[in-house]
């Protein structure tokens, strides 16, 4: 992220640039405070699922959407996870 708001700058230093770095340190900080937090509770979620959740949940809600989508998809993930071991579970009782 560094070198490309020391690029931005580079060109100029409007109001649009200081949007962009300001944005660019929260989304590149809100990271290191996601990532903790769902995967310090001990849910075993990959990371692909939160990031596709993050962003997904961002580009439809902005900021809130980037924490919010990256929990429930890892909650949809988890509940799609425990619903397909019951299936296996239920196909091996009719055999």
């Amino acid at each position: 992220i560094g070198p490309v708001i020391a690029y931005v700058f580079s060109q100029g230093t409007g109001t649009a640039e200081v949007i962009f770095a300001v944005y660019m340190l929260i989304v590149g900080a809100s990271d290191g405070i996601l990532k903790p937090i769902l995967m310090g509770r001990g849910v075993d979620v990959p990371m692909l699922v939160i990031l596709i959740g993050a962003i997904g949940g961002m580009m439809l809600k902005g900021m809130v959407g980037l924490f919010v989508g990256a929990v429930i998809f890892a909650l949809a993930y988890t509940l799609f996870g425990f619903w397909m071991d019951e299936m296996d579970k239920e196909e091996q009782r009719q055999e």
